[in-house]
């Protein structure tokens, strides 16, 4: 299992959201340096910029897959969506996204609810927001690579768990 670090991306800071509160960490590119220092093997973002429309930050994805692996949530255009896969970015999307018009399968990266019934069709792996043992045991029998929170619990094998940095 690996460690997965998340961080809050927004004007090239890096913040970090405990009980609802954005906490300053610092620039983006040093924390993810500190992040790998860590022994994290991959840092999941939410780019807070991406959320309104903004592309603020693709030159701090084009810097930190210079040396730690990320995936980033938050884009929803096609043309800023094709600018992080060009960088190697994971792209994080919503289960409903039509992604078989990506060629880069293996960094496409799902995020659902454990009670998600749809198709997960062109997705590598999987984050399981709410996961629990059956939604894990379900979604690994359809050979997608499971993602849950660190603060979930299970018996369950699991490839990654994502933490607040």
């Amino acid at each position: 299992m690996i460690k997965i670090a998340q961080i809050i991306v927004k004007d090239k800071q890096a913040f970090s959201r405990t009980g609802g509160v954005l906490r300053f960490l610092g620039s983006a590119v040093d924390i993810a340096k500190k992040i790998k220092d860590d022994g994290f093997k991959l840092i999941h973002i939410v780019d807070e910029d991406a959320l309104s429309g903004s592309s603020t930050n693709l030159d701090v994805y084009d810097t930190l897959t210079c040396f730690i692996n990320v995936q980033v949530e938050g884009f929803s255009k096609d043309d800023m969506i094709k600018k992080l896969l060009s960088l190697r970015c994971r792209v994080v999307f919503p289960p409903e996204a039509v992604v078989s018009k990506y060629s880069e399968k293996n960094l496409l990266v799902a995020k659902i609810k454990s009670d998600y019934s749809g198709s997960l069709d062109g997705f590598h792996d999987v984050i399981i927001e709410n996961a629990d043992d059956f939604s894990i045991q379900k979604f690994s029998k359809l050979g997608k690579r499971i993602i849950i929170y660190s603060q979930l619990k299970t018996k369950e094998k699991v490839w990654g768990k994502i933490s607040n940095y």
